[in-house]
């Protein structure tokens, strides 16, 4: 049963998010607040090529890290998620996808965002490199699949798209 909803109340507009404090009605009769965070949704892809996996590694300031990750991006309004996933893999690696295999998606945070991220597969490729955004500082890292699984098997990975990817690769396709 969903909580109602008594009053909502805008904190902040950005860029890529909002936030909004809502005043809710929980099922027992008792109110309290929500923090809810409005996010652009993403797409991330995991390239797989000729037994490596491609990944990149970028300083992630809300964390304070440099982590290893699957290319992903924002959806931009009107575009297919398709579309971002083959836009972000051309910008930071400059590989062109000839075929996505959906995974589905995740919400990252559901507890306090609203953000849906398409995570899809690739394994065939043309070289074909876009303009990559002028604020992100990516290194790109190839790892062989069997150095990967070794690397997911012991949690070394903590970025969610990537875990997800990860998981969804080595339970359909290993």
């Amino acid at each position: 049963m969903p909580n109602q909803v008594l009053e909502s109340k805008r904190i902040f507009d950005g860029k890529i998010l909002s936030l909004r404090v809502d005043k809710v009605k929980l099922p027992d009769g008792k109110e309290t607040h929500r923090e809810i965070v409005e996010h652009k949704n993403g797409a991330a892809v995991l390239p797989v090529d000729h037994g490596m996996m491609i990944f990149v590694q970028q300083y992630r300031d809300a964390i304070a890290d440099n982590i290893l990750e699957i290319p992903a991006g924002l959806v931009e309004t009107g575009e297919d998620p398709r579309e971002t996933a083959e836009r972000e893999l051309q910008e930071e690696i400059g590989l062109r996808p000839m075929k996505l295999e959906s995974c589905g998606f995740v919400y990252p945070t559901p507890g306090c965002c609203d953000e849906k991220t398409y995570v899809f597969i690739s394994d065939r490729f043309e070289t074909h490199r876009l303009q990559a955004d002028d604020d992100e500082f990516i290194h790109v890292v190839k790892l062989p699949i069997q150095t990967v699984k070794k690397m997911y098997d012991h949690c070394e990975f903590i970025d969610a798209k990537t875990v997800c990817a990860l998981g969804y690769y080595f339970s359909h396709h290993a």
